[in-house]
């Protein structure tokens, strides 16, 4: 079994948690035993069985059609909306001519993977998808993240008794209301990540935030599973994460699996299994975002250890994955 890995897009131009987890995907299937490595586009060598596409959509449609004539197995890792607002539900029906060709193109993948059980509702009831055809599998949580890390956080930074918020800078994950909110209660803050790419001035107002505020400490990009950034998670007294749309956010799993108190928006994505117990934020405003982090400080209760977190271990998402691939090849005998 030789399965090749195809990215959302070229990694110099984003990088995100889908894109990490591809990566970290990747290793944790090696890891299990399956000849897997990253698609050289340039090679003619098409000794492989499986291509594993990570998101569908134009950019690999013709890629999809190449697979089916050359007759390999597809896999596919999709990123879902949950159409949980009027505007997500009204955006389905407004590209209708785009959605109709995405459910002719999941007609010809063999495989999909999504999240969660709300993910394979979307793509049963908006995109005609049998459930047969799809798989769930969670995102992976590195194995750093389950042990107490040497690091001193404090040593480094100065600071303490913080509301950490780690990924890209980007008026979706809406760290600039996050900061707001922060200063208002006069409580430290660590930001943890880079502007992404076309976000540059929401960066830049953040930037002025920052530099005005000496409670808030922003730390450009630290490696993914380093002693340093699980340090961070660590040390945090709550993991907050105000973000205005996310499928299943890879930084809030991290802080569950530290038993930090967590923070999310009242959206579709904050209300799986892994984020029980999470509070619940209303909506972006700094307001709301006040009274969600008053509400966690206020509680003195450590957050119940969540087993189901055990799930998203590196080694149990590359067996799923294997079982996925094995499964499949079974079925093209």
């Amino acid at each position: 079994m030789k399965v090749k890995y195809l990215p959302h897009q070229p990694h110099c131009f984003a990088f995100g948690g889908f894109d990490l987890q591809m990566i970290n995907t990747l290793d944790a299937v090696i890891k299990e035993g399956v000849d897997a490595s990253k698609l050289d586009i340039w090679s003619r060598d098409n000794n492989f069985d499986i291509i594993h596409l990570w998101g569908v959509g134009p950019h690999n449609y013709l890629v999809i059609d190449f697979a089916k004539k050359s007759r390999k197995m597809i896999v596919a890792t999709v990123i879902s909306s949950y159409h949980d607002t009027l505007r997500s539900k009204l955006g389905y029906y407004y590209r209708f001519f785009q959605v109709k060709q995405l459910i002719q193109y999941y007609k010809k993948i063999d495989k999909i993977v999504v999240l969660n059980n709300e993910q394979l509702s979307v793509l049963t009831k908006y995109y005609k998808v049998s459930p047969s055809k799809i798989e769930i599998i969670p995102n992976i949580i590195e194995n750093e993240y389950f042990k107490i890390p040497i690091f001193n956080f404090f040593e480094k930074y100065g600071v303490s008794n913080y509301v950490l918020c780690t990924g890209n800078i980007s008026s979706r994950k809406n760290q600039h209301n996050l900061a707001l909110a922060c200063i208002n209660l006069n409580l430290n803050l660590v930001l943890i990540g880079n502007v992404l790419d076309g976000e540059t001035l929401y960066g830049e107002k953040l930037e002025t935030l920052v530099t005005k505020n000496r409670n808030i400490v922003w730390i450009r990009e630290l490696p993914s599973g380093s002693e340093e950034l699980v340090s961070a998670y660590y040390n945090c007294k709550v993991y907050a994460l105000p973000s205005k749309s996310e499928t299943q956010p890879i930084s809030a799993l991290e802080a569950v699996a530290m038993h930090k108190p967590l923070i999310l928006m009242d959206r579709k994505y904050a209300h799986q299994s892994f984020y029980k117990g999470t509070t619940l934020c209303k909506s972006p405003s700094v307001k709301d975002i006040e009274q969600a982090l008053r509400e966690v400080l206020n509680n003195s209760k450590i957050p119940e250890e969540n087993k189901e977190i055990l799930n998203c271990k590196q080694e149990k998402v590359g067996n799923m994955y294997k079982a996925c691939y094995s499964k499949l090849l079974k079925q093209s005998w």
